[in-house]
């Protein structure tokens, strides 16, 4: 393993020990993927700060509010790294309320979606970036009204933000859908998921297909690829690369193969988690580096977001079976 990655998986294991302190009764699955997101930040949890953006959540939301529920330690961990969380949580508010206009049962995603649009807006016409992230979705879930959910929206709106014409990603999507549902084994809803990311490439429709599958089988090979229900996402950031493959398969092997045998991350119940963060260490590494490797100027954007999206994905799908509303 390289330094840098070597110095992620030391920061991963720092970071998991001050969430742990900072979040009593919080699912175990939980505090590691709420680690996660400072590493991937490339910064060292604040144990005081994860305390005070807690109350900071609590004076601004409401008890049953989407900020309070599954993902409320998740959003507690991302407004702590903000030069100023209170005016920070203020702006994910405002467009969240906007985004939740004309929904009878906003889920708790669309505040991860609001939280995307503040980030990456860079200047734009917010009002018109959320109209037009609702017109897309609306678009998409005319074509698959059973499979599309709020669980896309926020990859709808990296679309919409990444620069990249909306209606030709929206076309590239379905192609690219299509052409998965054909040659892989894989539940529609992933399905979906993989496709939403991939057209945000620039690079060929059957070459960034190529090489997602090529990756997950050759990591599926070597007994280190993630399962197709959970998270399988995160190997399509790594399409916008351009990595050689074996490094990647080398470098995410390496990865895993550490955390396996780190305290608490070699239990069976922890190992598609802990595959997802290997990947995910990787994905960092790769994205924050020269643009050499980059076939885009997504990359950048992909690398960041859609680890956090994925992160937020995880907290949900881990606490169906587990609960714990820590208001």
């Amino acid at each position: 393993m390289n330094q840098t990655l070597q110095e992620l998986c030391d920061l991963q294991i720092k970071n998991e020990a001050i969430v742990r302190k900072a979040s009593l009764l919080q699912d175990d699955e939980q505090i590691k993927i709420g680690a996660l997101f400072y590493t991937t930040k490339n910064q060292q949890a604040d144990e005081e700060q994860i305390r005070r953006c807690k109350d900071i959540l609590k004076s601004k939301t409401g008890v049953f509010s989407n900020f309070r529920g599954m993902l409320g330690f998740a959003i507690r961990a991302k407004i702590s790294v903000a030069a100023d969380p209170e005016k920070y949580l203020d702006r994910i508010i405002e467009i969240y309320n906007k985004l939740k206009e004309g929904r009878k049962l906003p889920g708790e995603i669309l505040v991860m979606t609001a939280i995307t649009i503040c980030d990456q807006a860079n200047g734009k016409d917010v009002d018109a970036v959320i109209a037009e992230v609702k017109e897309t979705y609306a678009r998409i879930k005319a074509r698959h009204k059973f499979m599309t959910s709020e669980n896309d929206m926020t990859f709808i709106a990296l679309m919409v933000l990444s620069g990249k014409d909306v209606d030709q990603t929206v076309e590239e999507e379905e192609t690219i859908y299509l052409a998965l549902k054909d040659r892989f084994r894989i539940p529609s809803d992933t399905a979906q998921a993989v496709a939403l990311i991939l057209a945000m490439s620039e690079k060929p429709v059957d070459e960034k297909v190529d090489e997602f599958l090529a990756l997950y089988e050759d990591l599926k090979a070597v007994k280190h690829a993630t399962s197709k229900q959970r998270a399988m996402s995160v190997y399509a950031a790594f399409a916008d690369l351009d990595i050689p493959k074996d490094m990647l398969v080398k470098d995410i092997s390496a990865v895993e193969d550490f955390l396996r045998r780190q305290k608490g991350y070699g239990i069976i119940s922890s190992s598609d988690v802990r595959r997802v963060m290997s990947a995910t260490l990787v994905l960092q590494n790769y994205g924050t580096q020269s643009t050499s490797y980059a076939a885009s100027a997504v990359s950048s954007v992909i690398a960041e977001e859609v680890i956090l999206t994925i992160i937020m994905i995880i907290v949900i799908t881990t606490s169906v079976n587990f609960v714990v509303i820590n208001s």
